[in-house]
């Protein structure tokens, strides 16, 4: 990599990092740059504005939360096997990025107007996704092997049900010290498609 590519990508994943910990409005460029190791010069020789900056992390992570939506569509599996690989992927994505989704609804709220193309991006996609997951559950439907359950309301079981594990978690850890393990992302997961699985059942 060249040097020029290599102070870019820092100057990126310092300031993600730094959105990420202290949010936009409290992150400066000079932060930026200390924490990138460069001048704040170089800051803004390679993104012109902090704004910048922003557009580009936020709309990675955008890309990221969509691409973990859609991989629930593959035609490889029984319907039961891609609603156990949806709940374990959202899991793992949340895992993988602890403080994306404060980040993200931090800005939405505190600033929409920065966020709202982002937001709206986010909303276009999950439209689209729970269209094709209303098509699959009306064919399981049709077919009697499930009850009538909707995908909005199974969509937000699985998401509400995820961040609230990793919110009771912080809490936890807060008052006791404990840190998640593999096992507790396990037992969970496990819980919650049983939940998720008992629900789909006709009755």
């Amino acid at each position: 990599m060249k040097k020029e590519e290599k102070t870019e990508e820092e100057i990126l994943l310092a300031a993600e990092e730094l959105f990420l910990e202290q949010g936009f409005a409290q992150t400066t460029t000079a932060q930026i740059a200390q924490r990138a190791g460069c001048n704040s010069a170089l800051v803004h020789y390679y993104y012109r504005t902090k704004e910048n900056l922003f557009a580009r992390i936020f709309g990675s992570k955008v890309q990221l939360m969509l691409q973990n939506i859609f991989s629930f569509d593959r035609r490889d599996e029984t319907f039961e096997e891609r609603i156990t690989r949806l709940i374990s992927a959202h899991l793992s994505f949340l895992r993988e990025n602890p403080r994306l989704v404060p980040f993200v609804l931090k800005e939405i709220l505190f600033c929409p107007e920065r966020a709202i193309p982002y937001a709206q991006e986010l909303s276009r996609a999950r439209g689209e996704f729970l269209r094709h997951l209303e098509e699959d559950l009306r064919a399981e439907r049709s077919a009697g092997r499930i009850g009538d359950v909707h995908a909005e309301a199974l969509l937000n079981l699985v998401v509400t049900q995820n961040i609230s594990f990793f919110i009771l978690a912080t809490f936890k850890r807060a008052a006791t010290g404990h840190i998640l393990q593999d096992a507790d992302f396990e037992a969970h997961c496990t819980e919650l498609v049983t939940t998720v699985l008992a629900r789909l059942r006709p009755q």
